[in-house]
């Protein structure tokens, strides 16, 4: 129905997306099974963490019927909007 399991989906999965994952994982935390202990990456100089944000599929119903909303403010070099 989404096009998830479409040859050309699943070979750039395959071939693209999971090998470039496995490239940032050593950069990233690691939980435990239990989920609620984590390992944090051994980070070497000039080595950032990666932290990978993913959008479930129902992620647009997220501010829906909201009656306020709190925004950080917006800077400008200098000047604060």
């Amino acid at each position: 129905m989404d096009g998830h399991e479409r040859p050309d989906v699943v070979e750039y999965r395959k071939n693209d997306f999971l090998p470039l994952m496995a490239l940032h994982e050593k950069n990233m935390v690691q939980w435990l099974a239990n989920g609620t202990e984590r390992i944090d990456p051994k980070l070497g100089p000039g080595n950032k963490r990666v932290v990978v944000v993913f959008q479930d599929e129902s992620s647009f119903h997220v501010n829906e019927y909201k009656q306020i909303i709190w925004c950080t403010p917006f800077l400008f070099p200098g000047k604060l909007i």
